[in-house]
């Protein structure tokens, strides 16, 4: 079944922070949320894993779209923090040090200690699935982030502004934690959650035609 050159697109994610860098590019679409357990996967590598969960999220959407909508979802992982006496967190059923989303202050905490002063990555798995014709392109952007040394009393001040709720690693690159963050290697928006390259390979595979740049 061919794509429509123009057709609808449905972003499979609750995330402000993906919303605003499709918004950023001119791209019309609308949003739902993705209900899945991110724990499915936790025995694969970081960069499998995120494509997975990527593309179960697309999945769980795309009975509720018309045929032809090109859903979008996106995954990402904050791991591997370079080791320092074996730091707060331990590795999981794959190998790696992966951080999710914490679920609590004392969780933010220990990710913040063992991301500062370190190198670590982020891998963000993009999807998207065409509904209604077996369709789907993926790919993965992985990047490098260097965080600057922290003492206790700015992780502390760095909790309390809240910005670690609901985000992988417990920071926003684009937000308050960049005052701590002195290099990066890789794609910016892949960080934040959305990689734009990405996007574009993955609408050129599918023949999906969007505006002209202005």
């Amino acid at each position: 079944m061919p794509v429509p050159k123009k057709t609808s697109i449905l972003l499979a994610s609750s995330s402000e922070r993906r919303r605003e860098l499709l918004e950023a590019q001119g791209i019309s679409f609308s949003t739902i949320a993705a209900d899945v357990d991110e724990r499915t996967y936790d025995h694969l590598p970081p960069k499998d894993r995120v494509i997975r969960l990527a593309t179960e999220k697309a999945r769980a959407v795309a009975g509720e779209c018309p045929i032809g909508t090109l859903i979008l979802a996106a995954d990402t992982l904050v791991c591997d923090p370079t080791p320092r006496g074996g730091g707060p967190l331990s590795a999981d059923s794959s190998g790696h040090i992966t951080l999710g989303k914490p679920q609590d202050r004392n969780e933010a905490r220990r990710m913040i200690e063992s991301l500062e002063g370190t190198r670590h990555h982020v891998h963000t798995g993009l999807v998207g699935l065409v509904a209604g014709s077996g369709l789907i392109e993926a790919a993965c952007s992985s990047s490098t982030v260097s965080f600057s040394s922290m003492g206790p009393d700015d992780i502390e001040e760095y909790l309390d502004t809240g910005e670690w709720i609901g985000v992988a690693g417990a920071y926003r690159i684009q937000g308050k934690a960049a005052r701590y963050i002195s290099r990066l290697e890789g794609s910016w928006s892949g960080v934040v959650g959305l990689p734009i390259h990405e996007l574009y390979v993955i609408l050129s595979r599918l023949g999906v035609e969007l505006r002209p740049l202005a």
